[in-house]
C-alpha cells in the first residue's frame, strides 16, 4: 500500500449551481446502458420528464430512463465522443420553462410498506447508477436483478472515496448521513438484505448526523468496519472484503460477506434516497471541483448535462491556465480534452491541475522498468501478466490465472507505467478468464 498526504474536511452543504442556459444529456450515462430516445428536437420538456429508456431483454428488469434535467426545449441530437474513445448521441435541450421539482419543498414518502419488486421499478424509472466502481459504473437496477445465489445477503456500504484525490463520497457521508442510512435501508428492502456493513475512515469516524438507527434499520443487523484510508488501496472490493475479514470475531453473522454481495457508495445511496423518499429522478449530480489552477474548490449540485466550461465560470475562472482536466481523481479517473465535456452520472469530481499526471502518449512495448511491480500492494507482477495475455491469449497458466484473482483492481501498475501500457485492464481480462467470463475484446 502507499501512504498518502490527509486532506481537510469541507464543512459546508452542497452548492446549488445557477442554470445553465443549455445543457447536453448523454443517451449513456453508465458503461452497459445506452438508452433510446422518446423526444424529437423541437418537443417541450418538462424537468424530470423523460427523454429516453433503455427497454431489458430480461423481463425481471423494469425498463431503465433517462429524464431531463432542466424544463426547456429539445434543440438537437449530436453524436459525443466518450473519453474511452466510443460515441454516444446527447440531447441538447435550452432551458426554458418552470420547474417541477428544483426550488419547491420536498415531499416525504414512506417507504417502509413498499415490496421489494416495486423499489426495484422505482430503481430503474429514476435512473440510478451504481458509481461504486467508477470505472464498471452500471445501473443499480441491473445490478439487483443479476446479484447470484452466492451473495451472502449482506449490504457494504463504501462512505469515503477509493481515489484519495476526490472527496466526494466522503463528503455526502458527513454532511446528509441520515439520508444515506436511509437510502441504505430502502435498498436492503430491494434485495431482501439480511445485514448492512458500513466500512468509514477511520481517522474521522463514523458520521455523526445520522437519524435514530433504531427507527430506520429496524431489526434488521448494521456492523460498522473503520478503515485505513492514509493507505491506497483501501476502498476496493477485495481490499474492503480483507479489511472486513480481519476485523470481525470467528462465527461473526457477518463472516459470510463475499465478493459476489452488492457493494455501493454515498453517492449512489442518496440517489436512491431522493428517487424513492423524495420521488426525484436522478436529473443532478454532486461534484467535487478542485485543482491549483480553481480560484475555488467546492462539491457542487449540477444538473446532469452541464458543460464543464460553465462550471469553470461558476468557480470564477482559473487563477491560471490547467494543462489536464482529471476526472474522477488522478488515480482511478481520467484526462478529458474538451471543456464542453457534459456532466454525467457517473462523474463525481472534476480536477483542473497545471501539472501534468497524465503524460499525453500512446502505449509502446514494454520496457521491463519494474515500476508496476515496486508499487503493486499485492504483490503481483503486472507486465508479466500483460505479456501472458498478450502472447498466449486464451492459453494461460493456470498460476497466472490464480495470480489475477490477488488484483485489488487500484490502477497503481497504470499510473507508473512507463509505456502506458493498460495493465490493470488486462488483468482484468485475465480474472475474467479465470472466473468463466471470458469474452474477445
Amino acid at each position: 500500500m502507499i501512504k498518502l498526504r490527509q486532506t481537510k474536511k469541507i464543512e459546508y452543504s452542497a452548492i446549488d449551481s445557477f442554470l445553465p442556459h443549455e445543457v447536453a444529456v448523454l443517451l449513456k450515462q453508465d458503461d452497459f446502458t445506452e438508452c433510446s430516445l422518446m423526444v424529437e428536437p423541437g418537443a417541450i420538456v418538462q424537468e424530470g420528464q423523460v427523454i429516453a429508456q433503455a427497454t431489458n431483454s430480461e423481463e425481471n428488469i423494469p425498463a431503465i430512463k433517462l429524464h431531463s434535467p432542466v424544463p426547456g426545449i429539445v434543440e438537437s441530437v449530436e453524436p459525443v465522443q466518450l473519453p474511452d474513445g466510443t460515441e454516444t448521441d446527447a440531447v441538447k435541450i435550452k432551458f426554458k420553462g418552470k420547474f417541477s421539482f428544483r426550488g419547491k419543498e420536498k415531499k416525504s414518502f414512506d417507504w417502509q410498506f413498499k415490496l421489494p419488486s416495486e423499489i426495484l421499478k422505482t430503481i430503474a424509472e429514476a435512473g440510478i447508477v451504481n458509481t461504486f466502481s467508477i470505472n464498471k459504473t452500471e445501473s443499480l437496477a441491473k445490478q439487483i436483478s443479476s446479484l447470484k445465489p452466492e451473495a451472502s445477503k449482506i449490504l457494504v456500504v463504501r462512505l469515503f472515496d477509493e481515489d484519495p484525490y476526490r472527496c466526494t463520497d466522503f463528503f455526502i457521508s458527513e454532511n446528509y448521513f441520515e439520508k444515506i442510512q436511509q437510502g441504505a435501508a430502502i435498498l436492503c428492502r430491494a434485495i431482501c438484505a439480511e445485514g448492512i456493513i458500513f466500512t468509514y475512515d477511520k481517522k474521522y469516524g463514523i458520521p455523526e448526523n445520522g437519524g435514530d438507527v433504531s427507527e430506520i434499520f429496524k431489526e434488521l443487523p448494521v456492523k460498522y468496519v473503520p478503515a485505513d484510508c492514509s493507505k491506497y488501496p483501501a476502498g476496493f472490493p477485495y481490499v474492503m472484503l480483507d479489511n472486513i475479514h480481519k476485523q470481525l470475531p470467528k462465527d461473526d453473522f457477518f463472516e459470510k460477506v463475499n465478493i459476489h454481495d452488492l457493494f455501493v457508495d454515498s453517492l449512489t445511496l442518496i440517489h436512491l434516497y431522493e428517487a424513492v423518499v423524495e420521488q426525484i429522478p436522478v436529473i443532478n449530480q454532486y461534484v467535487y471541483v478542485y485543482g491549483d489552477c480553481m480560484k475555488v474548490s467546492a462539491v457542487f449540485r449540477l444538473p446532469i448535462g452541464t458543460a464543464i466550461n460553465f462550471i469553470i465560470d461558476e468557480c470564477g475562472g482559473f487563477l491560471k491556465q490547467p494543462s489536464n482536466i482529471v476526472i474522477n481523481g488522478q488515480l482511478t479517473g481520467w484526462k478529458i480534452n474538451e471543456n464542453t465535456y457534459p456532466v454525467t452520472k457517473n462523474i463525481k469530481s472534476i480536477g483542473f491541475l497545471s501539472y501534468k499526471p497524465f503524460p499525453n502518449i500512446t502505449p509502446k512495448e514494454c520496457v521491463h522498468c519494474g515500476k508496476c511491480r515496486q508499487v503493486c500492494p499485492v504483490g503481483l507482477a503486472p507486465d508479466i501478466l500483460y505479456n501472458q495475455i498478450l502472447v498466449k491469449n486464451k492459453d494461460i497458466d493456470s498460476c497466472f490465472l490464480q495470480a489475477s484473482t490477488l488484483c485489488s483492481n487500484c490502477t497503481l501498475c497504470n499510473s507508473v507505467c512507463s509505456s502506458r501500457l493498460p495493465l490493470s485492464q488486462v488483468i482484468e481480462l485475465i480474472r475474467e478468464y479465470h472466473d468463466g467470463k471470458f469474452t474477445e475484446k
